[in-house]
């Protein structure tokens, strides 16, 4: 680990839920996870997009390895996580932006890491804000799911990040396998949830997209089974904040600013995908 520039590093958790809503669809439905949270409960379906504070991203051109715990799961084995992340990522880092070119960041598999190193994992513990570490992991909580809300809840992603410059140090994923049946399989078999509609989603995270207003968004904060495709709106929010080298000339895109400006202390933020409707919940003594 290393310790972050002086300043405040902040923990974002978002969850995946379970139900379908009725709300029509928006017109513009990416959003972007910001360093100030909105107000809990928030909807972005019903109430738009939050955009007070910075947005964040990573730094312009990164290549992020994520690494999944080599336990993986009762539910799903080592080489199954390994292949349902791949191809979760892999929608992401081979869109293609309006311009014909590719977004600025990728993602890929680094490996599996130890249950040990998984389980001590410094974005999941939150050991200390003032430190931020290189290794974003991917863990299926099976014997228990450490946060509220477990029964509506699939996933969550915690993304730790710079209160100033919404730099985005650190990226982890959990899988709620303690409350829920995962299946690897697409599509999955009656009364199972599936695993690259989840990972899909939560990747989303990883990028700093926050729910999106659009029902049928990838974004979408409610679950929906099958959902591996991209839409349009989610492939828009990508290239906003990662715009190509190329593409940036004249470029009216909004991507968040890279390692500037004076950090503070340290903190983190959380994201998810949840499976009923979305009710106030903590994360470890840290607002989620």
């Amino acid at each position: 680990m290393r310790p972050a520039p002086v300043g405040a590093v902040l923990v974002v958790s978002l969850a995946l839920a379970l139900a379908v809503s009725l709300v029509p669809a928006s017109a513009h439905a990416f959003c972007r996870t910001t360093t100030t949270k909105p107000p809990i409960p928030y909807e972005p379906s019903t109430q738009g997009c939050w955009t007070e504070g910075t947005p964040l991203a990573w730094e312009s051109g990164a290549h992020v390895a994520y690494s999944i715990s080599a336990g993986a799961s009762a539910q799903v084995d080592l080489a199954d996580a390994t292949r349902v992340a791949q191809l979760a990522f892999a929608s992401w880092n081979s869109a293609t932006c309006a311009s014909g070119t590719t977004p600025d960041i990728q993602f890929y598999d680094g490996g599996p890491v130890s249950v040990d190193a998984a389980a001590n994992d410094c974005g999941l513990i939150q050991c200390d804000p003032t430190f931020h570490d290189p290794q974003h992991v991917i863990v299926f909580d099976d014997a228990h799911w450490p946060h509220n809300d477990p029964q509506s809840t699939l996933a969550l992603t915690t993304v730790t990040y710079g209160v100033n410059s919404g730099e985005i140090y650190d990226a982890d994923m959990e899988i709620n396998t303690a409350q829920h049946t995962i299946s690897p399989d697409e599509p999955p078999p009656a009364g199972a949830y599936d695993l690259q509609a989840i990972m899909t989603h939560e990747a989303g995270h990883f990028l700093g997209l926050a729910h999106a207003t659009d029902t049928h968004s990838i974004m979408y904060s409610q679950y929906q089974p099958g959902a591996i495709t991209l839409t349009q709106d989610d492939v828009d929010g990508l290239c906003t904040i990662y715009p190509h080298p190329a593409a940036k000339a004249g470029c009216a895109c909004e991507a968040a600013p890279a390692g500037s400006g004076t950090l503070a202390m340290g903190a983190w933020a959380a994201l998810g995908l949840a499976v009923g409707l979305r009710r106030a919940r903590r994360r470890r003594g840290t607002s989620g």
